[in-house]
């Protein structure tokens, strides 16, 4: 007698019970073997959540809906990086012609705001693969019964900050940064802003070039990996940065709250260096949300001023000064290597409320983090993020200074990381500088995107044909990221065996997607044919809607050719 699973699609799954024996059971017994049955229960699993999501994926698309989900299968089975947006008409996930894919473009429709809530449910779980899971239940030593049973007595509100000072590994969290897509040659693309590019190496340039910015919003693993879930993106402007990231935080933290991801923890929301820490701690008051802004070199915070009892005149506004700059070494001073560019040496920072020292970790030796608790950045109210405002309030974090023996590769660190926290409670400085490390995570999905699945690689025109273009590639990423559980390693000849205790790369999991795919489930394709093309000169339509010259706001001076 044979069991049988339901399967995605037609058919049924036939997995071994009692009869005969067969090669994948054991010889001295009738029943199948626990390890095939339970590998084939897993994998039906993943093979059901992805087709639950590709259906959903399908509903999101209100127009066009059969060209952008064959043009999204057409980028994910491809053998290739995706250089050109019309070769992908060529693959055989896309049935139609090359002017239907420009069409798809053009005129479909994606409702953003189911297509993030997807995103937001299906994804921030997934993140954590088998390794990363093993690992943190091997280093979480929190006993969460013990917990409770000492927090009964405890008011509401206190034991919430200490359940979620103690959600360690149980914590979301997110990394958010932007990235540009060049278009320095398109004359006629409207809405073009000079956007920062660190892969612009043009004589003479500030690292900037023509083109559109994208805001991602991606939620990261607790181990280092070249995974990140992407959840939201949103096309920001250097005018609107600030009030669009504001925005997008609360948007994801509303996602995860309907989605019931993260529990009674506050997720966390790791920023690069670039972003204002005291517009976001401003922006983002009230909700429950911790995060960590990388600051920037010369930085000032101010403790809280000290009183007496005794003292006459003015009460301080402000306490001692914390500098985000290096000490200087009065022995590196004395030989002439101290640091350039200042005039007289600083006055010496407080000593820190809280200290720790991690000696031996295995990429950066030894590690040392300084914390000062309840400071506040001096905040200007005539320009930003404040201007306008006649009451400039007081927002009070945690500065952390952290320092490393040497980076992974071996090389000394030449600046140390000043990071700045704020959220509903603290958290402990080991949990900050290890968070801040996943961030990079992100940067590993932007070169994937970009250079893989090709993000900068459609030559369109308008910006909504971008947005449209963006959020088919998070879907594709998002795919991927489910699907690599059925992964098989499919090595080149010159590549290296992935590490035990690492999850394949993104590169990989695409190799085998193609097979995957038919089996994940095709959503119900439309059986009316498409309209036909109305036939007439091209120079007709154009004459309609002819294009316009949208120079970039200020003057580059770089060469375009070369961006």
């Amino acid at each position: 007698m044979l069991h049988t699973l339901p399967r995605p699609g037609p058919g049924l799954q036939t997995l071994p019970g009692t009869g005969p024996a067969l090669p994948y059971m054991p010889a001295g017994g009738p029943g199948p073997d626990p390890a095939v049955f339970a590998d084939a229960v897993a994998r039906y699993r993943v093979l059901e959540r992805l087709r639950r999501f590709r259906q959903s994926l399908y509903e999101c698309l209100t127009a066009r809906a059969d060209a952008l989900f064959e043009l999204a299968d057409a980028v994910l089975c491809a053998d290739h990086a995706v250089t050109s947006l019309v070769q992908l008409c060529l693959e055989p996930e896309f049935t139609r012609g090359h002017g239907a894919l420009y069409d798809a473009l053009s005129a479909g429709r994606i409702d953003d705001e189911r297509l993030f809530s997807l995103l937001a449910s299906e994804l921030p779980q997934a993140v954590d693969g088998p390794q990363a899971l093993a690992w943190i239940a091997e280093h979480d030593v929190i006993d969460h019964g013990l917990l409770e049973t000492a927090l009964a007595g405890l008011p509401a509100e206190d034991a919430w900050q200490v359940r979620d000072a103690c959600a360690r590994w149980g914590r979301l969290r997110s990394a958010v940064d932007a990235t540009a897509y060049p278009r320095p040659d398109a004359w006629c693309s409207p809405g073009r802003e000079h956007v920062h590019n660190g892969a612009c190496h043009c004589r003479g340039s500030s690292k900037t070039v023509p083109g559109w910015e994208y805001q991602f919003t991606a939620a990261i693993g607790h181990l280092r990996t070249a995974w990140a879930a992407l959840t939201d993106v949103a096309r920001t402007t250097p005018a609107d940065r600030t009030a669009r990231t504001v925005a997008q935080v609360r948007n994801v933290l509303r996602r995860l709250r309907a989605a019931s991801h993260g529990g009674t923890a506050a997720p966390l929301f790791i920023f690069d260096a670039g972003y204002s820490a005291a517009a976001l701690a401003d922006g983002l008051a009230g909700c429950p949300v911790h995060i960590l802004v990388r600051l920037a070199a010369g930085s000032v915070f101010y403790a809280e001023p000290v009183t007496w009892d005794g003292k006459y005149g003015r009460p301080a506004r402000r306490g001692p000064e914390v500098h985000c700059l290096e000490q200087e070494d009065p022995e590196a001073a004395a030989a002439g290597r101290g640091p350039r560019g200042r005039k007289k040496p600083l006055p010496p920072n407080p000593e820190p409320d809280e200290e720790l020292t991690l000696p031996g970790t295995p990429l950066y030796g030894t590690v040392r983090a300084e914390a000062w608790h309840h400071v506040h950045p001096l905040i200007h109210g005539d320009r930003g993020w404040f201007a306008g405002r006649t009451h400039l309030p007081v927002l009070p974090g945690t500065l952390v200074h952290v320092t490393v023996q040497r980076l992974p590769d071996g090389r000394d660190p030449h600046r140390a990381m000043w990071l700045w926290h704020a959220g509903p409670g603290p958290l402990s400085l080991d949990e900050l500088w290890r968070a801040y490390l996943a961030r990079f995570d992100i940067e590993h999905a932007f070169k994937f995107v970009k250079r893989a699945l090709g993000l900068t690689a459609a030559k369109i025109r308008t910006p909504e044909q971008a947005d449209r273009w963006t959020r088919l590639l998070m879907a594709a990423h998002a795919q991927l990221l489910l699907a690599r559980p059925l992964a098989a390693d499919l090595r080149r000849p010159w590549e290296k065996h992935p590490g035990p205790a690492r999850p394949l790369a993104p590169d990989r999991v695409r190799r085998g997607f193609a097979t995957s795919a038919p089996t994940s489930g095709h959503p119900p394709v439309s059986r009316n044919p498409p309209a036909p093309v109305p036939a007439g000169p091209k120079a007709a339509a154009k004459a309609q809607h002819p294009a316009t010259f949208s120079p970039a706001k200020q003057t580059c001076h770089a060469q375009p050719k070369r961006c």
